[in-house]
């Protein structure tokens, strides 16, 4: 009974065991981040480059100047850090990044980890992997290719960047150039208006150099004179941007001051400086007769050639006389003058500060009017009329003839040291009938000032009201205003005359208004004019008694351009008669334009119809026409839309305004010559305005300008009775056959090409398109979308996307030299705008110009050949080392893969480049007839080769391959197919072999054999760095001295019709310029397990076509050192290797074996004791 109870005990123990490990109650290991405290970067290296890409020896360095940083690190021995741990620590924001940044953490025995740098955050992330945990001493660098970030360091030259080390933080001041235009810059301002000193300074070494036996020369300008006291030397602080704040004062004995022979000389004792400073100095004006001093200062050292600034300071200073009116009333005639006096605060003695003053002898001086009053100027030159100065006390005043001209002289009872206005009044001596012209002038001493002025009669005055004209009645106001000056005046005649016709008295409105403006009684005047009435006649008013105030006659006149005799503005001539005495006033009214030309025209274009709307407004002025014809010459390319003529109803507002009414009821006809010249005849007569509309059309044309022009007539008979009405359409993007613009994200450069925006018809179209060799385009980047334009030509880009192969094709070729173009062909005639987008992979150095030049090519009746180009400065942010040269070249040989003589056509592969986490297609290509596809003009680094297409009769190669290429490398790949065939039968059955990690290649034939021996079966774990073998390896033989492996024979299974695909095989090529990582290591692949019949025998290796990976050595090229071009990407090759059982199922069947051994021992065991 015990026997049996310890039996189910160690039955129930061993489920539990068993059940609790299939469960899965262990726990996985995870990685972690290493601890911020424990920094494990232990130092910080900056190197700064110029220009001229040579590294900056000095301390001061430009802005925005590219930088390599070199970050040294180390784990700890005996840490605990695990595969999968990672670093994370901030690249300070002083550093521009262009694009995220990826590479491999290197070593001469295999990489430890990946590193990466966001653009976005800065953040930098190193991730390890298991070869921390088997070395000790794990060490390494990091380097980083950036630049100075302009965006971000602002302010001040000198600046602080920070840097975590040795879990601290290290602080690196860097000093920037500023941007200035030279070392040494000199100012001067005047210290106020009419200025008694001059304040200068000299900003010296503002590039922020060190300047060894630094030193300042400035000469003096002759009418100046230094104050030593004055000067002080200050520190300047240098902005980025170039300004300057001033910093604290220099104690004196840092420098040697020396202010003999007229010459400022500051020796700075400090060799070298190297900040910059400020010297102020005060001068005074000797010489006040200058307005004007220049003054030139000069930097030098013993390493620097003088550098010299020159600063010129225009002193403001008013005049000690000057002479103006400061008032006109003109129906006294009657002017007001002001003299303004010594306001430059010079000094003049009493005996000298006399004024004399005359003007014509035709004007008298205003009783009482004159005038004296203290002025004060302030810093600005602004005056303030102060007190007023009184007759006696402080001036006299005596009346003054010379030279036929009258006036007075005026003489200060003191000396003068102060300003002064001297204002008086002055009007004709009798009434002015004419326009005169006072000329006056003032004298002091040597001092002379003068200013004329014109002065008008008022007895009789004539203006038209032009902005109240009546264009539908066709009436213009004319106002004539007499005897302003109020005289008394007898036997008052007025005579209105039209000299040059077009103009009809219309008696009905005058009106005579006193100088009350009140009506006066038609009683009190007489009115004559020719009845009836003509046009070009004027009319004569009389009045009956002496008038003695003003009076203003207001009258209307009809107007008629076609009437008008010589002339482009009507006028009018009224002459005044009394006392044996005359006058006259001249007016004119010009009318609208459209009265001059008796019409006008107009259009309108449609971006999305292409047509445009013309709009002829003929017959303007309303004259009767007999035989009204409109002719209209319609310019290329335009043609008429058939249909469109409309005559339509003008209507006339009375402000010239028009408006498009609805169509006309009256008869006319619509002709088209064969020189698409426009007719509309009327065969009715025509006395109104009116519009002849019409359409004509762009479509199916090229619209090579953005202006469409067109001209009218209008005819009465064959008498042209209108100008040449002429309008003018702009056409939206006319003539833009193409455009192109760029802007860089990332590592990318983003194109776009506006295609034919102005929407021309294009036959044959075609873009063609090279961009510089320091780009590679993406082929599966290119996308071609149709647009949206409204009709006033906005032009947006709209879908469905176009379909390559359906709606275009497009070819890319690739040069040599890796120069690329692309050519874009439509396959049918565009007549609208298209956006193509597409992309570059930059492959540029930080700063280069990376150029694109398109060009569209087509035809229509003529050939078309438009061209634009773009260029974008790229930044470029990298990690560890790049090498640069020339392009590499790579051919894809397709083979028969049991015929390696027989040469494929037809098979297409795509090629990608991996670009981080993506894959960027780079092109396409089909083998020839010689089995060959060649991929030109790339750039180092890592690809993939996929085949898309099988050659007709064979299988697809799911293989995806991977390609690492050295700059300048030419290598050429076999590619194997299999053929479609039925699959034969077996005369000896074997199980199916389990599928290799890659697709084994059988070459020989398979011999069976009576026994065997069986070899060892590999081990399913993989070596510790595994490297998928390629199905095909490349067509070269394998490296000297290379030791072929033995492998057992396959049994007579026939292989499957399709093969095992595998994970791919990569070709590594030896860059000269970039040192090569460590060696990889090929693990096993599985085999298929021998027959027991079978006996072993050694697969010879075919020279031509070696098995597994190929590795090119170069024994004279270090290993380790930049970055794997496969870095960041994931290739279906890089899978990890697994470790321990693949399977829990070993462990179940262990345990069901136990209980069913348990169950037989129990059942045993009964029957025993039963027996």
């Amino acid at each position: 009974m015990l026997r049996k109870r310890f039996a189910m005990g160690l039955v129930i123990m061993l489920l539990i065991a068993q059940y609790s490990y299939g469960l899965g109650f262990m726990t996985d290991a995870k990685a972690a981040a290493i601890d911020s405290d424990t920094n494990i970067i232990t130092s910080v290296s900056m190197a700064v480059y110029g220009p001229d890409g040579q590294t900056v020896t000095g301390d001061v360095y430009e802005q925005g100047a590219e930088v390599k940083l070199n970050y040294t690190w180390s784990l700890p021995d005996g840490h605990s850090y695990q595969a999968g741990d990672t670093f994370t620590f901030q690249l300070p924001e002083q550093f521009k990044l262009y694009n995220d940044i990826g590479g491999a953490l290197e070593s001469d025995e295999g990489d430890f980890g990946t590193f990466t740098v966001s653009q976005a955050t800065h953040l930098v992330t190193m991730t390890f992997n298991e070869f921390i945990q088997s070395h000790d001493n794990v060490h390494g660098t990091l380097n980083i290719s950036t630049r100075f970030d302009k965006e971000v360091i602002k302010g001040s030259t000198t600046q602080q960047i920070y840097f975590p080390v040795n879990g601290d933080t290290q602080v690196v001041v860097v000093r920037f150039k500023p941007d200035v235009a030279s070392t040494i810059d000199k100012q001067g301002t005047a210290d106020r208006f009419n200025a008694t000193s001059i304040h200068w300074s000299v900003d010296v070494n503002k590039t922020i150099d060190s300047v060894y036996g630094a030193s300042v020369s400035d000469p003096i300008p002759s009418g100046l004179t230094i104050d030593p006291v004055t000067v002080a030397v200050y520190q300047l602080d240098v902005q980025l941007d170039g300004t300057v704040n001033q910093g604290i004062l220099v104690d004196p004995s840092q420098y040697e001051l020396n202010t003999q022979s007229g010459t400022l000389s500051v020796n700075f004792k400090a060799s070298p400086i190297t900040g910059a400073y400020r010297i102020l100095y005060s001068t005074e004006i000797t010489d006040l007769t200058k307005t004007q001093f220049t003054n030139t200062a000069t930097f030098s050292g013993t390493n620097l050639s003088p550098v010299s600034s020159s600063s010129t300071v225009t002193v403001l200073r008013a005049p000690s006389l000057k002479k103006y009116d400061i008032g006109y009333d003109r129906i006294t005639q009657t002017v007001t003058w002001k003299i303004e006096y010594n306001y430059n605060y010079g000094f003049i003695p009493q005996s000298e500060a006399i004024l004399t003053d005359l003007f014509n002898n035709t004007q008298v001086l205003v009783d009482g009017s004159v005038k004296v009053y203290n002025v004060s100027v302030d810093a600005s030159g602004n005056a303030s009329v102060g007190s007023l100065l009184t007759p006696g006390t402080d001036y006299t005043l005596a009346p003054a003839t010379a030279n036929g001209k009258t006036g007075f002289v005026l003489q200060f009872l003191r000396d003068v040291t102060t300003p002064y206005d001297v204002q008086y009044q002055t009007k004709p001596k009798e009434r002015l009938f004419e326009a005169k012209r006072i000329y006056n002038t003032v004298t002091s001493g040597t001092y002379k000032a003068e200013f004329n002025k014109d002065i008008f009669p008022v007895v009789i005055t004539k203006t038209a009201d032009a902005a109240n004209a009546d264009y539908v009645a066709r009436t213009v106001n004319w106002k004539i205003t007499l005897n302003e000056d109020s005289y008394p005046m007898s036997h008052v005649v007025v005579k209105d005359v039209v000299p040059y016709g077009g103009l009809t008295f219309l008696p009905d409105t005058l009106v005579v208004l006193d100088a009350k403006g009140k009506k006066v009684p038609a009683s009190a005047y007489t009115l004559d004019y020719t009845q009836p009435v003509q046009p070009g006649e004027g009319f004569t008013l009389s009045f009956n008694d002496t008038i003695t105030g003003k009076y203003t006659i207001f009258y209307k006149t009809k107007f008629d351009y076609s009437a008008l005799s010589g002339k482009e503005k009507f006028y009018n001539t009224s002459y005044l008669y009394w006392d044996g005495t005359t006058g006259y006033a001249i007016a004119s009214f010009d009318p609208r334009s459209e009265v001059k030309n008796n019409g006008f025209k107009s259009g309108e274009y449609n971006a999305v119809s292409k047509e445009i709307t013309w709009s002829v407004g003929g017959n303007y002025n309303g004259m009767t026409l007999n035989n009204a014809v409109v002719v209209d010459k319609i310019q290329s390319p335009q043609k008429l839309v058939p249909g469109s003529v409309k005559v339509k109803q003008m209507y006339l507002w009375p402000n010239g305004n028009t408006t498009k009414m609805s169509e006309l009821n009256v008869p006319y006809t619509v002709t088209i010559s064969d020189d698409n010249v426009l007719r509309v005849s009327f065969p009715e007569p025509v006395n109104y305005p009116f519009f002849v509309e019409f359409k004509t059309s762009l479509e199916g044309q090229l619209i090579d300008s953005d202006k469409a022009n067109n001209t009218a007539s209008v005819f009465d008979g064959n008498s042209k009775v209108s100008g040449d009405l002429t309008a003018s359409v702009t056409i939206p993007h006319g003539g833009d056959y193409i455009s192109k613009s760029g802007s860089q994200s990332g590592d990318k450069l983003n194109w776009t090409i506006n295609i034919n925006r102005g929407q021309s018809y294009v036959k044959d179209a075609k873009i063609s398109d090279t961009g510089s060799p320091n780009q590679l385009l993406l082929a599966d980047s290119f996308h071609l979308y149709p647009t949206v334009v409204t009709a006033d030509g906005t032009i947006s880009k709209s879908g469905p996307e176009l379909v390559k192969g359906t709606d275009y094709n497009l070819d890319i070729v690739t040069s040599d030299t890796g120069k690329q173009t692309f050519v874009l062909s439509f396959l049918s005639d565009i007549r609208s705008a298209y956006v193509l987008e597409y992309q570059s992979l930059i492959a540029a150095r930080s700063g280069e110009t990376v150029t694109n030049k398109a060009t569209l090519s087509g035809n229509n009746v003529v050939e078309v050949t438009k061209e634009t180009s773009a260029e974008v400065i790229v930044g470029v942010s990298s990690g560890s080392g790049t090498g640069n040269g020339s392009r590499s070249l790579l051919t894809v040989q397709k083979l028969d893969e049991t015929d390696h003589l027989k040469l494929l056509a037809g098979a297409e592969f795509n090629l990608y480049r991996l670009n981080g986490d993506e894959r960027l297609l780079i092109g396409s290509k089909v083998t020839d007839e010689d089995g060959k596809a060649v991929f030109n003009g790339l750039l180092s680094g890592s690809y993939v080769l996929v085949e898309t297409q099988a050659p007709e009769g064979y299988t697809l190669d799911s293989t995806e391959h991977a390609v690492s290429l050295g700059a300048g490398a030419a290598i050429t790949l076999p590619v194997t197919n299999k053929k479609l065939e039925s699959p034969e039968p077996s005369a000896t059955p074997t199980p199916t072999p389990t599928p290799s990690a890659s697709a084994v290649t059988i070459s020989p034939t398979p011999t069976p054999s009576a026994s065997v021996s069986p070899s060892e079966v590999p081990s399913s774990a993989p070596s510790e760095n595994p490297s998928a073998a390629p199905s095909e390896a490349p067509f070269s033989a394998p490296p000297a001295g290379a030791t072929a492996t033995p492998t057992a024979a396959p049994s007579s299974v026939i292989p499957s019709a399709s093969p095992t695909p595998s994970t791919g095989g990569e070709v590594i090529i030896p860059d000269e310029n970039v040192p090569i990582g460590p060696a990889v290591s090929t693990g096993p692949s599985a085999v298929p397990s021998p027959t027991p019949a079978a006996t072993p025998s050694e697969v010879p290796i075919v020279d031509e076509v070696p098995s597994g990976g190929v590795e090119i050595p170069d024994e004279d090229v270090p290993k380790g050192g930049p970055e794997d071009p496969d870095a960041g990407s994931n290739p279906v090759s890089g899978k990890l290797p697994k470790t321990g059982e693949s399977s829990s199922m070993p462990i179940y069947m262990g345990g069901l074996g136990l209980i069913l051994i348990g169950l037989v021992l129990n059942r045993w065991l009964s029957r025993r004791r039963k027996s």
